[in-house]
């Protein structure tokens, strides 16, 4: 068989099915294990084998695989079935659990629609497809829990099973997040910063006098790092950084004596957690040099999960059959995705020495209100993975 004869064989209808019934199981982070319950029941009905990997029993990762030979690569198609809660039912025009096909069969609503239910049911598509196929290695899905807060339950937990040498190490690993289409074969680094502003408290009425308004000195700081940063890499773009949270004051008459607040910053290629630390302590020196009262301490990786960015160069097999099956799919020349895009999976098993590649579909309010993923991306998604995965694994 042919990768055109694979890719032929991808079903819309089938998608669809699978995912509403993915879409239809609650499961915001914390409270995965429903829908993995599924995935298993799914696996049995079948007969793929696949085995449950937890560190939290009540946060399970299901591993499907199809190895008729391990004479090859092991291809890993990677993808979580946690969800943002629904914080605003009262906006969507149809119930987030109830999953519905617009009138004119393009798009399909529901929470975790596009972030990223039916991307995992294309996994799960392709795993019925090549179930009793003749593959030259092996063929899994990870079907994980917990990547919208930070992945420990989920994939972080997998690599290390698989750094430990508990689980089969993937040569390649294919990402279903929405990517438009577009090839997305390296990801923004992360690194976080706490910073505390510190003044000198005060009654109010001495202020002037005897205070030293910690917010007021805050606010410098932050309109000095809150900026675009002139810096541009082609696989990813432009860094980030951002002040999103701040947190000062004990009462409405005291003058606050600190201020602390809290820097998420986006790193590219060539940029390193040291580097991003020297940038920001610069623009907090610059304005103590003309301030003498301006006094800041700094704390770097807080949460402890700062990750570098990660790329897969462009000549890995898995970049260069993935590019080849678009070129054969859909006629056209593949795109990298460049775009203000956050962080997945995929860099954890970048991290771990694992070439990565995202391709995924295009879709609408990931997190919002009637969150929608499109139907036709969907399919191309699938035919184009299932190309990809014959071309790798030599399938017949």
């Amino acid at each position: 068989m042919t990768e055109q004869t694979w890719a032929d064989a991808v079903n819309r209808d089938a998608i669809i099915d699978i995912a509403s019934q993915l879409i239809a199981i609650p499961s915001p982070s914390g409270d995965e294990r429903a829908v993995m319950e599924f995935v298993q029941r799914w696996c049995d009905d079948r007969g793929i084998r696949y085995q449950v990997v937890a560190k939290d029993p009540n946060r399970p990762n299901v591993i499907g695989s199809i190895e008729p030979s391990t004479d090859g690569p092991t291809v890993v198609m990677n993808g979580h079935l946690d969800t943002v809660p629904v914080s605003d039912p009262a906006a969507w025009q149809t119930s987030p659990f109830d999953p519905v096909v617009s009138d004119d069969g393009a798009r399909l609503y529901g929470r975790g629609a596009s972030d990223m239910k039916s991307s995992v049911a294309v996994m799960l598509h392709l795993m019925d497809i090549f179930k009793d196929s003749a593959l030259r290695g092996r063929l899994q899905v990870h079907v994980v829990s917990d990547e919208e807060v930070g992945g420990q339950f989920g994939a972080v937990y997998l690599v290390n099973e698989i750094v430990a040498g508990s689980l089969p190490r993937p040569d390649y690993c294919l990402i279903g997040e929405k990517s438009d289409l577009k090839v997305r074969n390296a990801e923004r680094g992360i690194v976080g910063f706490h910073v505390t502003i510190l003044g000198r408290a005060s009654h109010t009425a001495t202020a002037r006098a005897t205070g030293i308004n910690a917010i007021a000195k805050a606010a410098k700081a932050v309109l000095a790092l809150d900026r675009d940063l002139d810096k541009f890499h082609p696989a990813v773009g432009k860094p980030v950084i951002s002040i999103n949270t701040i947190q000062a004051g004990v009462a409405h008459n005291v003058v606050p004596g600190e201020c602390m607040f809290t820097i998420d910053r986006r790193l590219i290629p060539g940029e390193t957690v040291a580097s991003a630390l020297a940038e920001i302590t610069g623009a907090l020196d610059h304005i103590a040099a003309t301030d003498p009262d301006f006094r800041y301490d700094i704390v770097t990786d807080p949460m402890r999960d700062a990750i570098p960015a990660s790329i897969t160069p462009e000549d890995s097999p898995l970049v260069q059959a993935l590019q080849q099956s678009i070129r054969d799919i859909t006629e056209t020349e593949p795109a990298f995705f460049v775009a203000w895009a956050g962080a997945t999976d995929g860099r954890y098993y970048r991290q771990a020495g694992i070439d990565t590649a995202g391709y995924g579909p295009g879709g609408e309010n990931a997190h919002g209100a009637n969150e929608a993923v499109f139907i036709d991306d969907l399919v191309t998604q699938g035919r184009v993975w299932a190309a990809t995965i014959a071309r790798l694994l030599q399938a017949s």
